[in-house]
């Protein structure tokens, strides 16, 4: 049988689909409980206040759409101007300042639809990434955005948008809790494999389709679907200054978990020649 490690939470030594999918829904519950056990925001970095009192207006690069942010202290306003017709919702949202003038931005456009921005005041550009669950699961997409009232070169192929990103090579431990720990090691530029080395998903572990982009040297936007939970997960790392903030989209049953989480986050090694003083390995990375 298998023994239960009360300090890890979890019983250790089954690794069959039931017994994953069991660990999965007790990470879930943890991100829906008011007093969790394992809690993934105890090293999420603090809110910041710094898009309060201001609007920022979304240009997307590949359609005429636009979404409009009116951000106050806790709440956000959001126009979304574009087909299938105007938009108007008031929603809460949580805001951190992962480097000097770059947001994470979280926020539901409704109880199924999520979005995370990585908002980027520096360059006037914004990579914009939605979750819409469906009978099937989560329909997620990403798309670029230049910020209108950051002025400097507009829209078209003229602003710096992100551009994807090839993480491969790199494996990194993120840190949530005293008791929660994963490592996160990309393969390639397509595969990443997450470990669970402490907390409800202990032991368990699967290897994930993601994409990512660069929002700057060391800062990173990432996100992926899993194949087992109807789960979205969204990063956006600061590797230079060791952290990282996530957005968690699930649905459990009839629940919908929408949840920020972060950790800070440890490189092992890399092959990315803009991060320092770090190992650097000659594992395959798909090239």
């Amino acid at each position: 049988m298998a023994g239960h490690d009360g300090r890890r939470g979890t019983k250790c030594g089954a690794h069959d689909r039931g017994t994953f999918e069991a660990q999965g829904e007790a990470f879930l519950k943890e991100n829906l409980s008011e007093k969790p056990e394992f809690d993934y925001a105890e090293n999420r970095p603090p809110h910041s206040d710094g898009l309060a009192r201001r609007t920022l207006t979304l240009a997307l690069r590949d359609k005429p759409d636009r979404m409009r942010h009116t951000f106050r202290s806790k709440t956000v306003e959001v126009e979304i101007l574009g087909d299938p017709g105007p938009r108007l919702l008031t929603t809460r949202y949580a805001a951190f300042e992962m480097a000097p003038g770059v947001f994470f931005v979280s926020y539901r456009l409704a109880k199924t639809e999520s979005v995370a921005l990585a908002l980027d005041l520096v360059k006037g550009v914004a990579t914009i990434v939605r979750g819409e669950m469906k009978a099937g699961g989560i329909a997620s997409t990403a798309g670029s955005a230049w910020i209108e009232e950051t002025g400097g070169s507009g829209g078209g192929a003229a602003a710096s948008y992100h551009p994807p990103f090839d993480l491969g090579g790199t494996r990194l431990v993120n840190v949530y809790a005293h008791n929660v720990i994963y490592e996160h090691i990309y393969l390639t530029e397509v595969y990443e494999t997450w470990l669970g080395i402490r907390g409800p998903e202990v032991g368990q572990a699967d290897t994930e389709e993601y994409r990512a982009f660069k929002v700057a040297d060391g800062v990173y936007l990432v996100y992926w679907n899993e194949k087992v939970l109807v789960t979205q997960m969204v990063f956006l790392f600061n590797l230079l200054a060791g952290n990282c903030v996530g957005q968690l989209f699930a649905r459990m049953d009839r629940e919908v978990v929408h949840n920020t989480i972060g950790a800070n986050t440890r490189l092992v090694h890399t092959n990315l020649p803009e991060l320092p003083k770090v190992a650097r390995l000659e594992v395959y990375s798909g090239e």
